[in-house]
Order: structure tokens, then sequence, then C-alpha cells
């Protein structure tokens, strides 16, 4: 079973749903992946932790004040909170709330990308990030779709390290960020139609048309049918009953 204690600087370490409808997002995911959720508060915000095999998978949220949409974000992992944000910001970026603590738990800071994409960045204090990843129900791949990709690889190259290679889609180029010899997220171009940069989640699962279907069944709607792509996996696009945008993917092989 993949699980994790900790994570280095620039890997993709946590995501959470900030949800305008809280209790029908409970029952949609618990539906969905099975996870058990466990309510938290966070500077007198209630909070769920999402739990699979009683292991920490994701959070979820009510969306903030005046926050019109549900959305899922990614959050990677940084050693300083306050050193990052000053990086982010000389990349051309914008902070756009923190770095504050979230009492013993870590250290939080949200921003966008010189294209418009929002990020967490999160450093690590009891909360390590996701325990368990890359198993059914678990956060499996992060993947920015931006209007501009070499903007975005230049940006995260210079606050997060992060190296890259080039592969070939049948979207276009296809750009894959490592820290040292690992693969941790994917950057593709969005697709036309005035869509704007965001930070697309991947979650594993045993049977992608099994959760096409029970996505659609438990009051969410499917993007499109599933799609396999050879000796990768198959994979579906989704949105829970309050329209926040997720994906989820059968691999054809494992990762640790």
């Amino acid at each position: 079973m993949p699980t994790r204690d900790g994570y280095r600087e620039g890997v993709p370490c946590w995501v959470d749903l900030s949800t305008t409808d809280v209790e029908a997002a409970l029952d949609f995911y618990a539906t969905l992946f099975g996870w058990r959720f466990e309510e938290r508060e966070a500077d007198s915000m209630p909070y769920w932790m999402a739990y699979q095999r009683d292991l920490t998978a994701a959070g979820l949220g009510p969306a903030q004040e005046g926050q019109q949409f549900s959305a899922w974000a990614t959050y990677f992992a940084v050693d300083d909170a306050d050193a990052t944000t000053a990086k982010i910001e000389a990349a051309g970026g914008e902070v756009v709330m923190g770095p504050i603590d979230v009492a013993d738990a870590g250290r939080i800071a949200i921003a966008t990308d010189p294209t418009g994409a929002v990020f967490g960045i999160w450093q690590s204090g009891t909360n390590k990030g996701a325990a368990i990843v890359n198993e059914h129900g678990s956060l499996n791949w992060n993947e920015l779709q931006t209007t501009d990709i070499d903007r975005a690889v230049a940006f995260y190259e210079g606050v997060f390290g992060h190296t890259h290679r080039v592969t070939e889609g049948d979207a276009g180029p296809y750009m894959l960020l490592s820290v040292g010899d690992r693969d941790v997220a994917g950057i593709m171009m969005a697709p036309e139609g005035g869509i704007p940069s965001n930070w697309k989640i991947y979650f594993a699962v045993d049977d992608a048309a099994a959760a096409h279907q029970s996505a659609q069944e438990a009051g969410g709607s499917a993007r499109g049918d599933t799609v396999e792509i050879p000796e990768v996996g198959t994979f579906a696009a989704l949105a829970d009953p309050s329209g926040a945008e997720f994906s989820v993917v059968q691999l054809a092989f494992e990762i640790d």
C-alpha cells in the first residue's frame, strides 16, 4: 500500500475541496470513494479530513465568503512557506493569502502563478500531507492546464526547483515536472474556448467505468465518456453535485 509520512519540497502533498454544499459533498465522496470523514476546526472554520483505510487522503471545507463555486485545490510541499512566498512573487506570481499557521498542523499560503492558476503551499507541522496515495480513492496525479506553457514551466522551476522533460500527446506537448528522478506533476495547454489556467486533480480508482457510473448515480456528472490510453490506463473526467471538477484514473501499472 503506497503510504507517505512526508514530502520533498515541490511535490504535491495535499488536495482539498472548497464546496458550496458541504453535506452533498460528504455524501457524494463517501459513496464514490468510500471515504470516512472526521470533522476538525481550522481558524474557527469547520473542516473535514477524508480517510481511506484510516489514512488521510484529502480535505473538505465550505467555500469562503463570496466564493460562488466549488473547486479542488492542489498544495505543494515546502520547507519554508515564508521563503517560498517570496520566490512566488519574484517569479511573477501573486500571493493571495498567507502565509499563516493552521494551529500546529502546518503553515499555509495560497497563490496564483503568472498564468492565473491557483495553487497552495504547505509547510508541514503535525500534518505531513496525504498519508495514502496511488490507491483507490486517493491522490494519483496533479496536472496544470495553462494558457502559456513556457511561462508556467519557468515559474514552477524557479519557485520549487522542478526540472522538466517534454513528451508528446494527442493535445500537443506535455511537460513532466520532476523532483529528483521522480515525475510529480504535468503541464499541458488549456483547451480552446477561454478555459482559464487551472490545476486538475486525478484520484486513483480500481475501476474507472464503475466510478464513471457511480458518480452520476450519486448526484454528480460526467464530462464525457471514459478514455483509455494504451499502457497508461483508463480515465474519466467527472464533477461532484456542486460542479467541482476532478478526474479518476484506473492505471494499467502499479506505482509505489
